[in-house]
């Protein structure tokens, strides 16, 4: 029979139990059975997706591996921008609002009356470890320097330790040294951004040779003295730019000084002298680029985007045309450079290259490889003893055992030889080609010599024809 319950059972009793049943227990434990089997059902899922190459370790097909092997690329390649970018920022001084803010609502009147200043900047203007100076969000009217003082700046590129002098047992002259640290003088880099109404005058030393101008109204930009150096100057979206070059040199300029005098190194070839001295310009309104010699306008040029012919394409506005002035058979010539599609493959290093270039570099390779062409045509023309045909005959006997053929004669050559000379001949052209392409025009030079040497080697129409006519077959 049941008992009923006594006052001391229920007081005995744990909390939560009801009975001799302990719910939380049961629950706890049920949880932890669920949990144990969802873990089991994972792992044998990621080993079955592991199996069958599902897991994401492996590309299931050839376009997914080539899709990840892209996604990996521009991820490295993003990875490699920001290190960039934050080590560009590490270096970079801005200085801004020398002249004054930029404000809209300036009438003519007030900007009349506004002092002529001149802000000059000095090695003191920029802090430590800076070297790419970037002037920007300013208005005149006034001037901004770039002092000569910014020409003591000093940069210094290490020496790659990885790379070891040899060095020889018993050679006391052979000292293993790692030279030392190449130094540069001079900022590396000159910005200048949302510029208006002033004028900068550039007098010092830019080791790159590259100034960046954007979104500029009513600038003139002045570079004068031997030690500024401004080969390539990129001008984006602005408007009434004037850039004038005093007695500059050329980004290729060797400083010469002058004998017994203290006057310092001299200019030996002045901007526009060399083909990579350049200004590129893409949606600029009134553009003028001068050059002065001793004072005086040498030479002078205007252009403008919109009456080059620049216009909107797809979705590339009429403002990313990019043109290029630079001088050409004396004087200042502007042209448009070519997309990277209508190159027809043919490079000239990092350089832009307009349709101009593309022509002249069309014709060259044409007329070395006609050249080529023509000598080896001359080198390989044999003869047969009779002076007929362009191959040489095999002569026969008339035998009834066997048919022997007799050897063909190629003067101081074999056929097999001659041969073998005409492969690497043919090779080396190939390969002349295809750097000529590339725009590697110092090694395609090399191979076409090469190629040339090896057509040396073949032996002449005359002496080819001397030998075979001394050469008799006889029949039997």
């Amino acid at each position: 029979c049941i008992k009923p319950m006594t006052m001391a059972t229920s007081t005995a009793a744990k909390k939560g139990v009801a009975g001799r049943i302990d719910y939380d227990s049961w629950e706890k434990r049920a949880s932890n059975l669920s949990k144990e089997l969802d873990e089991e059902d994972e792992q044998e899922k990621e080993a079955a997706a592991s199996a069958l190459g599902l897991d994401g370790k492996h590309a299931r097909s050839q376009a997914e591996a080539e899709e990840k092997s892209k996604a990996e690329e521009m991820q490295k390649a993003k990875q490699r921008l920001e290190a960039y970018q934050k080590r560009e920022q590490g270096v970079t001084e801005t200085l801004s609002g020398l002249l004054g803010p930029v404000v809209d609502d300036d009438t003519t009147a007030e900007v009349e009356e506004k002092h002529q200043e001149i802000k000059y900047i000095t090695r003191e203007s920029i802090g430590a470890g800076k070297r790419v100076l970037t002037v920007a969000d300013t208005k005149g009217p006034g001037k901004i320097v770039l002092t000569q003082d910014l020409s003591n700046l000093e940069s210094r590129t290490a020496t790659n330790t990885s790379l070891k002098p040899k060095s020889y047992d018993d050679d006391a002259e052979n000292k293993e040294e790692m030279p030392d640290a190449t130094v540069h003088r001079g900022i590396i880099k000159l910005n200048l951004r949302n510029l208006h109404q002033c004028t900068v005058i550039v007098k010092c030393k830019i080791i790159t040779g590259t100034i960046e101008i954007s979104h500029c109204e009513d600038v003139t930009l002045i570079v004068e003295g031997d030690d500024a150096t401004a080969a390539t100057i990129q001008a984006d979206l602005c408007t009434n730019l004037d850039i004038q070059f005093h007695d500059a040199p050329s980004g290729k300029n060797i400083p010469l000084r002058v004998r017994d005098t203290d006057s310092g190194p001299t200019t030996t070839l002045f901007w526009g002298q060399d083909v990579n001295d350049r200004i590129y310009h893409a949606g600029v309104s009134n553009l003028r680029v001068r050059t002065y010699r001793d004072g005086f306008v040498d030479l002078d040029t205007t252009s403008d985007y919109k009456k080059n012919g620049a216009k909107a394409i797809g979705n590339a506005a009429a403002e990313e045309v990019q043109f290029v002035t630079s001088v050409i058979e004396d004087e200042l010539i502007t042209e448009r450079v070519l997309k990277p599609g209508d190159s027809k493959e043919i490079k000239q290093g990092a350089r832009p290259m307009t349709e101009r270039e593309l022509r002249e570099l069309e014709k060259k390779k044409s007329q070395i490889e006609e050249a080529l062409d023509e000598k080896l045509k001359d080198l390989i023309q044999i003869k047969d003893k009779n002076g007929g045909g362009a191959v040489v005959q095999q002569a026969e006997k008339k035998a009834v055992e066997k048919e022997e053929v007799i050897e063909e004669v190629y003067a101081s050559a074999t056929k097999e030889e001659i041969e073998a000379i005409v492969s690497s001949i043919e090779d080396q052209k190939a390969k002349g080609n295809e750097a000529f392409t590339s725009g590697e025009y110092a090694q395609a030079i090399l191979l076409y010599t090469m190629a040339l040497d090896e057509a040396a080697r073949l032996p002449d129409v005359s002496s080819v024809t001397e030998k075979l006519s001394t050469s008799v077959v006889s029949e039997p």
